[in-house]
This record gives structure tokens, C-alpha cells and sequence, in this order.
């Protein structure tokens, strides 16, 4: 659930100024996924199996509009949802052009962005088409996160995984969709990937959730896929507790767009039962909002306003949908990386210390990095060279470091 606070509104501004710049005949030129034909299934998807490949593409991707060393290669795979349902999905999987020096095959980075919102415009898939035009989202702004893999030599995969519904923080739907992405991504074999590549998982923030909820149905789901690593940051893994420390603050928009995702994900759950006349006029206004739209819109709010109760959280209805959304640690047989700010105004550290201590628990081996000071947004810069030195580490071979208490 990261966000960008100050400067996001000045991202938002820059992507304002960009489209009215280049006029809207180049900004219609990529289509959002809600009116891109490439996104919708062919009629027989549904028996396909979890991760098998329905259409593919070429395209040019950027990072922030300019254009990444790498074979690009778009992705509709079939995967399912959080009831288990049939649904599919669209991967973006990117390889170096500069061939692989070894040893052994090239690499591949699952990289989980903060997509945070709930709109198809937010998702990696549009923003790597799109580049600055698609700049108030998380999305865009972590594409130079991908590069820095790509520079590595490194093939990248990131996924949609909110699925075609923008479902934010729908925990077991965006892990099925990260994992099936990847069983896409090595069977779609594109030159210079091998089936055999060694992968890793890595996000942080939002795009931890979504990491964190892949590693825990990775056993169940995707046996088959063997993990060289798994690196995280920033992890709001109790939902609950998450929330309540953003309400009231400059990231309320991010507890408003959960509550949207969630209730596309469990209607029957009846979320919407919470909310009063102005919160059901939110959800309709802001039903395909990115991130920066999220938090100008809704800066410093609380949840109250929106609903019937004055203590909204204390609802079963909503405790019990977080609680159900919230991953579950479990052992993975993987080398675990886990950092986070210690001022981290957004997630507090204690939630994640909380959940790596059941990985310890469990036998796994986490190296635990705690930058002293810093936020919530800067660590997603200060954190990625040491969560890049664990994957170089894990990819060769080395030694993991366990420093579980």
C-alpha cells in the first residue's frame, strides 16, 4: 500500500500537463485495459489450466517513457480468483536483450509493483505501454525499479494480479495471479528464458502483499514452481492494523480503494451494508481511481465518514473480510529477505516483525534489515540495493543469512 504523498501529486500534475502536451490522439494510442481487446479471455479459457497461455503480444516497454534494454512480451494467461474461480490475467515478461553471461541459465525476477488501485489503468501491464501517460500510478513509478533487474541481466515478470476487476487487496486472488504468472511466463519460453530459470519473488509495500500472499499459496497451488528467494519490504501484513494507523492520515485514499477491492472480491461478504449514502456515492465516484486520485481525494480522511458505525473496524463484517485478506506465513523451504523503516509512518514495523517471527518460527532462514528512520516512501529506494544484493546472493548460490532471533 505504498504511496506518494507530496510528490505523487506532483507526478499526477506532470501526467496532467503530458497528456494535454501531446494531445489526446497519442494518449488514446494505448488503450487501458478495460477497452484493450488483447485483456478479454477466448470463450474457452475457463477448462484451460492455472498459468496456461491464451494470447501473447510484442510490445515496446519504458520505463517512465523510455524504452528498457529488453524483449518485451505481453501475456493473457489463465488463472483464478479468490473464490477459485476461472478468471484471466495479463503478464508483462521482459529479457535482456544483451545475452546471458552464466553460469547456468538467466535468472527470473517475479517483481510485484504497488498497483494499488482500482482501475485497469493502474496495472504494470498499461504502465510499461503507456510510460508517463500512466504516471499517477504505482505502477509506472517502479518501472526503474525494473530496469535496475534488467541491468543485472536478469528477465522480469510482473504481473496484473489484481485481476480484470482492480480487486486491491484481495489477498488470495493477487497470489494465484503472480504465481500462474510466472508458470506463464516460463511457458511462454521466449528466447533467452529457460524453462529451467532459477526464480525469485520480490515487492514491496502493496507489491509485498501480493508477494507475501504467493509465497504462502506457492506449496498448495504451484508446487512445481522451486523459489531461489523471496525478498520483501514494507509489508501491511495485518490488514486491520494497517488500516488504522492510515486513517485519519495522508494515506486514508489507500483504506477507502482496500475497501472497494474487497468488496468486488466478496460481494457476498456485504462490506457495502457498512457504508451510508456519502460512502456509497465515494465507491461509485472512485471505482477506477489509481493511487495519487485515491489519496488527493480522500487526504486525511477516516472511515467513520463513510459508513453508519463510528467505529467502522470494530464491525465483524469488516474485521472478519481483513483478517481472511491478510497472508498467512507459512513455511516456504525459501530463503526470506524482510526489510522495513523503522519510522515507517504507513505500516508499522511491528506488522511485519510480527510476521517474519512466524516464518523463524516455522524453520525458514530470514535475513531482517531494519533501516533506522527513514518512511515508508523513501524505503522503497533505500531498501531495493540490499533486497537486489539477496537475490544476486540467492541466485549464485551463496549462503543465505539467518538472522532470526
Amino acid at each position: 500500500m505504498r504511496t506518494l504523498g507530496r510528490s505523487g501529486a506532483i507526478a499526477g500534475a506532470i501526467s496532467t500537463l503530458l497528456v494535454a502536451a501531446v494531445g489526446p490522439g497519442v494518449a488514446g494510442a494505448v488503450a487501458a485495459p478495460d477497452d484493450d481487446p488483447f485483456y478479454r479471455p477466448p470463450a474457452n479459457y475457463a477448462v484451460q489450466t492455472d498459468g496456461a497461455v491464451l494470447r501473447t503480444r510484442v510490445i515496446t516497454a519504458t520505463a517512465l517513457s523510455v524504452p528498457l534494454p529488453a524483449h518485451a512480451t505481453q501475456v493473457l494467461f489463465k488463472s483464478i480468483d479468490a473464490h477459485r474461480q476461472p478468471t484471466a490475467e495479463v503478464a508483462t515478461v521482459l529479457v535482456p536483450i544483451a545475452p546471458w553471461p552464466g553460469p547456468g541459465a538467466r535468472p527470473l525476477v517475479s517483481y510485484q509493483t504497488a498497483e494499488d488501485g482500482v482501475g485497469s489503468q493502474c496495472a504494470p501491464s498499461y504502465a510499461l505501454r503507456a510510460g508517463l501517460l500512466a504516471a499517477t500510478s504505482n505502477a509506472a513509478l517502479e518501472t526503474p525499479v525494473i530496469a535496475l533487474l534488467l541491468a543485472r541481466g536478469w528477465a522480469v515478470v510482473t504481473t496484473d494480479y489484481e485481476g480484470p476487476e482492480s480487486q486491491f487487496l484481495a489477498g488470495p486472488q493477487e497470489g494465484y495471479a503472480v504465481l500462474d504468472g510466472i508458470r506463464a511466463a516460463l511457458a511462454l519460453h521466449p528466447s533467452g528464458l529457460s524453462q529451467d530459470a532459477p526464480v525469485a519473488l520480490w515487492g514491496y509495500s502493496g507489491g509485498a502483499f501480493a508477494t507475501a500472499w504467493a509465497a504462502a499459496l506457492r506449496t498448495s497451488h504451484a508446487p512445481e514452481l522451486a523459489l531461489a528467494g523471496i525478498a520483501f519490504g514494507g509489508l501491511p501484513a495485518d490488514l486491520e492494523t494497517s488500516m488504522r494507523t492510515i486513517d485519519g492520515g495522508y494515506g486514508f485514499g489507500l483504506v477507502f480503494g482496500g475497501l472497494i477491492g474487497l468488496d468486488r472480491a466478496y460481494p457476498e461478504a456485504g462490506l457495502r451494508s457498512l457504508l451510508n449514502a456519502r460512502g456509497l456515492t465515494e465507491v461509485q465516484r472512485s471505482g477506477s481511481a489509481c493511487t495519487v486520485a485515491l489519496l488527493a481525494t480522500y487526504l486525511f480522511g477516516s472511515l467513520a465518514t463513510y459508513t453508519y458505525s463510528a467505529h467502522p473496524y470494530d464491525t465483524k463484517v469488516l474485521h472478519d473480510v481483513l483478517a481472511a485478506n491478510s497472508p498467512r506465513p507459512a513455511q516456504t523451504g525459501t530463503p526470506v529477505y524482510s526489510y522495513h523503516a523503522t519510522a515507517d509512518e504507513l505500516v508499522p514495523m511491528a506488522v511485519e516483525d510480527a510476521f517474519v517471527a512466524k516464518y523463524c518460527a516455522a524453520g525458514d532462514r530470514v535475513q531482517i534489515v531494519r533501516t533506522q528512520g527513514g518512511s515508508h516512501n523513501t524505503e522503497l529506494l533505500s531498501g531495493a540495493p540490499g533486497a537486489i544484493a539477496f537475490l544476486a546472493n540467492r541466485f549464485a548460490g551463496n549462503e543465505p543469512v539467518d538472522n532470526c532471533p
